[in-house]
């Protein structure tokens, strides 16, 4: 019988252990979104900080080596939409920042894009321009950038080549132009 209360004991505690865990995890706020003010001061300060090789957002180093091509950080998120942000340094001395998320479907990412095109457009001042293309995949790109500048801003929607599944991704880009030579998937 003695046993039978011990193991009623131990199940209560872990229940009640269980509770309240539980009961944090709903109390404990999410990470707030960006909202669009927000945003802008965050993408100017990155636009800036590229010629310091974005050194003021880099996060832990997901790599622990130099790679004969790269080394990859996490970076800080600086735009509502964008996850999975990081910050590459190439063997060649450029380095940029990339975001990418997974919208459910191609609307969603066309709409990702639409309105990410929009907050850019309304952080920059009148010195840059931007352009759209239609991608190979049937997405888009909008490029921001200025006459002679070094920093190029991209966002683009697109659906992945190497799957046989519709995934769209939506992905942000901040560096220079010339790591945008490749093609436009």
């Amino acid at each position: 019988m003695r046993q039978s209360k011990k193991t009623g004991l131990r199940m209560s505690v872990v229940s009640l252990c269980a509770i309240m865990s539980s009961s944090c995890a709903i109390l404990t706020p999410e990470k707030q979104e960006l909202t669009d003010s927000e945003a802008c001061v965050k993408l100017n300060e990155l636009i800036a900080d590229h010629a310091n090789n974005f050194k003021q957002f880099r996060g832990a180093r997901k790599n622990s080596k130099r790679t004969g091509y790269m080394q990859i950080w996490n970076a800080e998120r600086v735009f509502p939409l964008a996850r999975n942000c990081q910050i590459w340094e190439w063997s060649t001395g450029l380095t940029n920042y990339i975001c990418s998320w997974q919208p459910p479907g191609e609307l969603q990412a066309q709409a990702s894009h639409d309105k990410g095109a929009d907050i850019i457009g309304a952080c920059l001042d009148n010195k840059w321009q931007s352009n759209f293309v239609n991608t190979q995949s049937g997405g888009g790109r909008t490029l921001f950038y200025q006459e002679g500048g070094k920093t190029v801003i991209s966002i683009r929607y697109f659906k992945e080549s190497r799957t046989i599944l519709e995934n769209w991704k939506t992905a942000l880009y901040v560096g220079d132009e010339s790591n945008l030579d490749a093609e436009v998937q």
